[in-house]
C-alpha cells in the first residue's frame, strides 16, 4: 500500500498545481465573460494582456500553490508542523516578493499585510488578520496528508497554520475543511462522507460555513453552472470551499477542473482545492497529460509529495501516527 500511498500524496499536490495553473488566466472573470473570453477552460494557457497575472505563461502556477509547497516543505524540514518555521518561510517569500513584486503571483490582501506585518516584526502569533477569505484553505492539503490518520491532529494543525495569515472563524473552518477532505479522501470515504465529516470538523470554528458547505449536496441536481452561481465564487471561504466541494462531488475529476477554471470568480482556488481532493482520491493518474507536460516545478512538486509521504511512513514506525496503511 506504500505506493499507493504514495501516488496519492503525489496526486494531491500535482491536483493543487494543475487546478491552480488552468484557473490563473481566468481568476476575477465572470462565468459569462469566461465564455466569451476564453469558451471551455480546457487546456493550460497563459494570463491575458492587462490582467492581474499578466506576464505568467502557460502552467505557471500562482500563489496559491506556491504557499501549499511552502508549508509542505516545512511540515518535511520540521518533521511534522511547525508554526515557526512555516512562519519563516512564509516571511522568507514575501521580502522575496517586496524587491521583485512579480514573485508574489497575485498574493490575497489578507496574506499580503500579515506577512508584511511578520517582515516588520509581528509575531506569528498576532500577524493574522481578520477577514474570512480562502487563504488559509487553498494551502491546507499537506496538513491532510501528513496527518490522515487522525482527523483530530489534522484540524488542530489546519486551523493553527491558519493563524499567521488568516484568523477570522470562517477562514480557519475553510482550512479545516479542506484538510480534513484530503486526510478522509486518502482514507477511501465516499464523497459525500467527506464532504459530510469535513463540514463537522468545519462547526467546531464556523457553524454558518458548516452550513453552507453541506447546502451542496441539495445542490447535485442543478445545472453546474446554476449550481455554482448558488454556491458563489468570490474569494470568502464560504463560497470557494464550497464551490471546490461541489466540483469534487458531482462531476468527474478532468471536468470538476474545468468547470471550477470556467465558473468565474477565484477559479484558481477553487481548482485547485477540487484538484487536491480528486489527487488525495484517485492519485494522479486521472490528470490529463496535456497539463502535465506544461505545468511549472513539477519536480519540486513532486520532491514534495514524496518527503511528505518518507515522513508519514517515518512517524508511523516511530509510533507518533497511527499506520493505516
Amino acid at each position: 500500500m506504500a505506493r499507493d500511498l504514495l501516488d496519492r500524496f503525489r496526486g494531491c499536490l500535482l491536483g493543487v498545481a494543475v487546478g491552480d495553473a488552468l484557473g490563473m488566466p481566468t481568476e476575477g472573470y465572470t462565468a459569462r465573460e469566461i465564455r466569451t473570453k476564453f469558451g471551455p477552460v480546457r487546456n493550460m494557457m497563459k494570463a491575458p494582456e492587462g490582467h492581474f497575472h499578466s506576464g505568467l505563461e502557460a502552467g505557471q502556477f500562482t500563489d496559491d500553490t506556491e504557499e501549499t509547497l511552502l508549508l509542505a516543505e516545512s511540515l518535511i524540514e520540521s518533521y511534522g508542523f511547525s508554526p515557526e518555521r512555516f512562519s519563516d518561510k512564509l516571511t522568507a517569500w514575501g521580502m522575496a516578493w517586496t524587491l521583485d513584486e512579480r514573485l508574489n503571483r497575485g498574493v490575497g490582501f489578507a496574506t499580503r499585510s500579515a506577512v508584511e506585518s511578520m517582515i516588520a516584526g509581528t509575531t506569528w502569533q498576532e500577524s493574522g488578520i481578520a477577514l474570512p477569505t480562502c487563504g488559509a484553505a487553498m494551502r491546507a492539503a499537506p496538513i491532510g496528508l501528513l496527518y490522515h490518520g487522525d482527523l483530530n491532529i489534522a484540524k488542530s494543525y489546519a486551523d493553527l497554520q491558519s493563524l499567521p495569515t488568516h484568523n477570522s472563524p470562517a477562514a480557519r473552518a475553510g482550512a479545516v475543511a479542506v484538510a480534513a477532505g484530503v486526510a478522509l479522501c486518502i482514507n477511501g470515504f465516499s464523497k459525500k462522507a467527506v464532504l459530510r465529516i469535513a463540514a463537522s470538523q468545519a462547526r467546531k470554528l464556523d457553524v454558518d460555513f458548516a452550513e453552507r458547505l453541506l447546502r451542496v449536496i441539495s445542490l447535485q441536481d442543478l445545472n453546474p453552472e446554476d449550481a455554482l452561481e448558488r454556491i458563489g465564487n468570490s474569494p470568502l471561504a464560504s463560497e470557494t470551499v464550497p464551490a471546490a466541494f461541489y466540483c469534487y462531488l458531482t462531476l468527474e475529476p478532468e471536468e470538476a477542473l474545468i468547470m471550477a477554471a470556467s465558473g468565474g470568480g477565484d477559479t484558481d482556488s477553487i481548482a485547485s482545492i477540487a484538484g487536491a481532493l480528486w489527487g488525495a482520491s484517485f492519485g494522479f493518474d486521472w490528470i490529463p497529460k496535456r497539463w502535465l507536460r506544461v505545468l511549472e516545478g513539477r519536480e519540486r512538486i513532486e520532491n514534495a509529495a514524496r518527503g511528505l509521504s518518507e515522513l508519514y511512513s517515518m512517524l508511523c514506525r516511530s509510533g507518533v501516527l497511527n499506520l493505516y496503511h
